[in-house]
């Protein structure tokens, strides 16, 4: 079987705001479609690629407990997290509360959540 990763799909309450939202994370524009019912908007950062919903009519939003079946978070990966989490913060990206989590032996991860409640996830390499 030949497949190949091509994207992940979210539905977003507001698109500028989560196009805005994505692209303080690195992500960049490459297409948008709009359409009768909803415009999909797709953004890329390396070879992940996501394509934002934003249906016309209002989608209500769905309880996210922290232990469900399904999508749990979108995790990136930089080799300088407290670089990544200084941009981050001036970019007003970050609550006020959010921390970077030191987890022995070796892991340092940030968690932090999107403007429709995706966890968000970045590792340090």
């Amino acid at each position: 079987m030949d497949l190949t990763p091509h994207h992940i799909g979210i539905v977003v309450s507001d698109l500028e705001r989560s196009k805005a939202f994505y692209r303080a994370l690195g992500f960049e524009q490459v297409e948008e479609r709009v359409g009768e019912d909803k415009t999909l908007s797709f953004l890329r950062l390396g070879a992940l690629q996501l394509e934002l919903f934003c249906y016309r009519e209002p989608v209500p939003a769905a309880e996210v407990p922290s232990r469900v079946l399904g999508f749990k978070h979108l995790a990136l990966e930089t080799h300088d997290i407290d670089a990544a989490f200084a941009q981050l913060r001036s970019a007003g990206v970050l609550p006020e509360n959010a921390a970077i989590l030191e987890i022995p032996p070796d892991w340092r991860l940030l968690f932090f959540n999107d403007p429709d409640g995706v966890e968000i996830e970045i590792k340090q390499a």
